[in-house]
């Protein structure tokens, strides 16, 4: 069967249009659509990059500003204490009685508490953190990097491994020293029980925000004592420390603390006794310092006779 002229014409007509709008769907349409994402992306690329063009126009103005925002960090952070220890809460507690009208009985001693650190993470994060480093760093160890080793260095296989392993661990190391020395709040909680006139109540909040170290009062609990006209209850006491800090720990002034007692069983002795032992004892110290002062006389004139001996042998020869 033979075809046409014409019908070749149409034909090529025919096939033309077909790969014109195959063109279309399958290359000018999907290059389309490729270069309108492209210009998406380019529209915020140009707005980033004005950004960043008028971020380093003032880029002396931000260095400063940056640079006074981390004195601040660093002078906020001095005002905490590096460390708490039960002897903090113990003094704490003396001091609130012999400054306020306030009879503590109890000092319950809180456990020190993880609350939140300048980086943002948590002390499970960073133990993550050192124990992923590891392990990412040991999968990174190639055949590539030890045989690299081996021919650098002129050691053997195990040697190169073994050296591999430690700069694996010194890393990570380092990693975990730079997370340490991040600054990093805790706080510790100590519970006391108290007996206390009502304004010495108002007294100790005020007393607690005077402080040199932080804290702060968390709760309080407090009911009339009907038999004694005072209150008596708990307080929370909130007492913060932050480690990683350029702090350090002073060690609370206890001052001068009585021991010891008299009478070890703890009676109950007569006024009239006291008295006549506190006579009889007075007695004896006056005695005691009439006979070192006669002894002293004695001695004196003692010494006075045998210089005068002297000079009248003296004076015979």
């Amino acid at each position: 069967m033979s075809v046409s002229t014409r019908d070749k014409k149409i034909l090529l007509m025919f096939l033309g249009v077909l790969l014109l709008v195959l063109s279309y769907f399958f290359v000018y349409k999907g290059q389309m659509e490729e270069a309108s994402v492209i210009e998406s992306e380019n529209v915020s690329l140009q707005a980033r990059l004005n950004e960043l063009l008028e971020m380093a126009k003032n880029k002396e103005f931000y260095e400063q500003e940056t640079r006074e925002m981390q004195t601040k960090i660093l002078e906020y952070c001095e005002a905490f204490p590096a460390d708490v220890r039960p002897e903090d809460g113990i003094v704490l507690a003396q001091n609130m009685e012999n400054v306020m009208d306030m009879k503590i009985s109890n000092v319950g001693l809180g456990a020190k508490e993880f609350i939140a650190s300048l980086d943002g993470k948590t002390e499970e994060e960073r133990g993550e953190d050192f124990e992923q480093t590891l392990m990412e760093q040991g999968a990174s160890v190639t055949e590539e990097q030890i045989a690299e080793i081996e021919q650098t260095q002129g050691i053997s296989r195990e040697e190169a491994i073994q050296q591999q392993s430690m700069e694996i661990a010194l890393d990570a190391t380092t990693d975990l020293l730079n997370a340490a020395f991040t600054p990093t709040l805790y706080r510790t909680q100590d519970t006391i029980q108290f007996v206390s006139t009502y304004d010495s109540l108002k007294r100790s909040v005020k007393y607690l925000a005077s402080q040199d170290g932080r804290m702060t009062m968390n709760n309080v609990n407090a009911s009339f004592d009907s038999t004694t006209g005072n209150l008596t209850g708990t307080m929370t006491i909130n007492i913060f420390s932050m480690t990683g800090a350029a702090n350090t720990y002073n060690k609370p002034d206890a001052g001068k603390v009585p021991y010891g007692t008299d009478n070890i069983f703890g009676t109950i002795e007569s006024t009239t006794k006291k008295k006549k032992s506190k006579k009889q004892k007075a007695a004896a110290e006056n005695k005691q310092e009439a006979q070192t002062t006669e002894n002293q006389e004695n001695n004196e004139q003692g010494n006075a006779a045998q210089d005068g001996q002297k000079q009248e042998g003296g004076e015979a020869q």
